[in-house]
């Protein structure tokens, strides 16, 4: 492994031959995603163990729902509802109250034909409870008209969040239907959690 420190100088290094033959190129751009002194942030989790030094990676931090200390990806939830013809898109995301409670709310985009009945929610929740559990089933299911995405066609699910919490957003022009984030704005059934 070839490690690359904050403060190291632009250059050539000889990797380690365990990892590959050759030569890596450090950049001094490469450091743009120091936010602290001498920390790197990319945005999954991890754990160090104390004993050992060891890195344990346990996920994206972006996609982790974690309602009720049950942590699982969102991409669990879309596995499931992609299976409904009726949904042509999801998104699904963490709300937090101020409490610092976390519930999962998921937004379905419908075929034009199709709405979001109380029946065709209850199939979803049961579809969710049979093929993961009862925790993984959102305390929200939501039609939405639009599901934002990257200009690189990526779900956007931490500016669907920041919209639902109230947050701004920072980086609206990184989307290629950044309109479709006002959709989440102010929706009545998430007020007052």
């Amino acid at each position: 492994m070839l490690y690359i420190y904050a403060g190291q100088n632009e250059g050539t290094y000889k990797c380690r031959k365990n990892v590959f033959k050759g030569y890596c190129i450090c950049k001094s751009t490469s450091f743009k995603y120091f936010r602290h002194p001498h920390t790197w942030t990319h945005g999954d989790y991890i754990c160090i163990n104390s004993e050992t030094g060891g890195i344990t990676m346990l996920g994206r931090s972006d996609g982790t729902l974690n309602p009720n200390g049950v942590r699982f990806g969102s991409s669990e939830i879309y596995n499931i509802v992609e299976q409904f013809e009726e949904v042509s898109d999801s998104v699904c995301v963490g709300q937090r109250n101020s409490a610092g409670e976390e519930r999962v709310v998921l937004f379905v985009k419908l075929h034009p034909e199709i709405a979001l009945t109380p029946e065709f929610t209850r199939r979803i929740a049961v579809a969710i409870r049979t093929q993961l559990s009862a925790r993984h089933v959102p305390s929200v299911i939501l039609p939405i008209s639009e599901i934002p995405y990257t200009v690189s066609g990526k779900k956007v699910e931490v500016a669907v969040r920041q919209m639902i919490q109230g947050e701004p957003v920072k980086n609206r022009s990184a989307l290629s239907n950044a309109d479709a984030l006002d959709l989440y704005a102010n929706i009545p059934e998430l007020q007052g959690w």
